[in-house]
């Protein structure tokens, strides 16, 4: 081996708290298979027991078999060298939550993939440091089909090909097709530009602080709850629960937030019976986890797909607050590039449109005019490429107060991959959270 990797652990190629996880979950609960499948196979393991554990689980999967641990040993028995039996009964006592498959599932195909990248670069040293007359041609031909075989190893082995013919019957013969791809947001000058919210679109909502960016997803969501059958997460990174719910209140009793702050028992009393189950019939969940990973919002939203069929809406609060995908540091534009691309492909994946609320670099405050645009979008990398929409907020009055701005916010549309920009305006009144058209 080159003397350059041998400093490298052995430690970094496997994960058997992983190994022992996944397979756990896929004994005890068959389906999670489904969850997990584009990105495993017998090599994503490092152990030679877990891959013939794995290899038998992957027979019974191929013909559609439920399984358990007798199943399992019933066709391993023959190998007398390993006690596969009390091994096995070792990994159900985990009592996995199959939940986090998805997560212990990235750990492992993430090592799998550093492993043969490993093996790469080290046949690719060896190539250059020992063999004596090198044919940089075919070096680099061996190289790039390496690397190429890797990337469809990383991206997974799902075929996404999609015939036309095949997407035209599956779409078109569902006369609900076209109602239930798209949301309205309640604002109608902002619906007759943007043609509501289209599944597997990243919103970007994006301004300077007290602009009203949570307030404006909040009426996002509250129409979109009263209006769609499915529900919305929010994933709150910066207010509390107590908080986001009392924003939520004020929306929808419209009344002060400090009238509910300060006597909110009271209150509650005295809502009548049709608001009370509004309230109650509300179909927004919230997730305060600080410093929350892509891979953990999305189990979480898998977990309420599962429960209910589909989500309407998720709202990420803030972006710049998502748990970096890497424990390397790196320059924080590009980690914030990464958390964007991995947004737009969580929108994608689970065909649901997403709304990441933005912050803006504080150069603005320094213009004149600090109306934003999309080079204000802080530490924004990929975030203009990724998003399908970026909405700014701007309210004059934060900066000129007078009675012509009183109340008056903008809606810039700087981007709207599918159709027309523009801007249109909205009255905002702060303390009860509430955005409404402007007349």
């Amino acid at each position: 081996m080159c003397n350059i990797l041998k400093n490298i652990s052995h430690n970094d190629f496997y994960s058997l708290e992983s190994e022992q996880f996944i397979l756990s979950t896929l004994i005890v609960y068959n389906n999670s298979w489904n969850d997990v499948y584009t990105f495993l196979n017998v090599d994503s393991f490092y152990f030679k027991n877990h891959k013939i554990i794995f290899s038998i689980i992957l027979d019974f999967l191929n013909f559609n078999l439920e399984f358990d641990i007798y199943s399992i040993y019933n066709k391993l028995k023959h190998l007398k060298d390993f006690d596969f039996l009390n091994y096995l009964n070792f990994l159900i006592q985990k009592l996995p939550n199959p939940s986090n498959i998805l997560f212990y599932t990235s750990i492992l195909h993430n090592i799998f993939i550093l492993r043969k990248i490993f093996f790469c670069i080290n046949k690719f040293l060896n190539n250059i440091l020992y063999s004596k007359n090198i044919n940089l041609f075919n070096l680099l031909e061996i190289i790039e089909s390496d690397i190429f075989e890797i990337n469809k190893l990383y991206i997974g082995e799902k075929n996404d090909l999609n015939w036309m013919g095949d997407i035209f019957v599956k779409y078109f013969s569902n006369v609900s097709f076209i109602k239930n791809s798209l949301f309205f947001t309640g604002f109608k000058d902002l619906d007759n530009i943007l043609s509501g919210i289209h599944r597997g679109d990243l919103i970007i909502i994006a301004g300077r602080p007290s602009m009203g960016k949570t307030a404006f997803s909040l009426n996002i969501a509250n129409y979109i709850s009263n209006n769609y059958e499915f529900p919305i997460i929010i994933f709150s990174m910066e207010m509390s629960i107590q908080q986001l719910f009392i924003r939520i209140l004020s929306l929808i009793l419209d009344v002060n937030h400090n009238v509910i702050f300060g006597n909110l028992n009271e209150n509650l009393i005295n809502i009548n019976l049709n608001l009370f189950n509004k309230i109650y019939s509300s179909k927004i969940f919230i997730d305060e986890t600080s410093n929350i990973s892509i891979l953990q919002i999305y189990s979480k939203c898998k977990l309420l797909i599962k429960e209910h069929g589909s989500l309407s809406l998720i709202i990420i609060d803030y972006l710049q607050l998502i748990g970096s995908l890497s424990n390397i540091n790196q320059n924080r534009a590009f980690e914030v590039s990464e958390i964007s691309r991995s947004l737009k492909c969580l929108a994608k994946e689970l065909n649901i449109p997403v709304i990441a609320i933005s912050q803006l670099n504080r150069n603005l405050e320094l213009r004149s005019n600090k109306r934003p645009n999309i080079s204000d979008l802080r530490e924004s990398g990929s975030i203009e490429q990724d998003a399908d929409v970026i909405l700014f907020i701007y309210r004059d009055e934060i900066y000129n107060i007078s009675d012509d701005n009183k109340n008056l916010a903008e809606i810039i549309i700087s981007k709207h991959r599918n159709g027309s920009l523009g801007k249109i305006f909205l009255k905002f009144y702060g303390e009860k959270s509430k955005f409404v058209d402007f007349d």
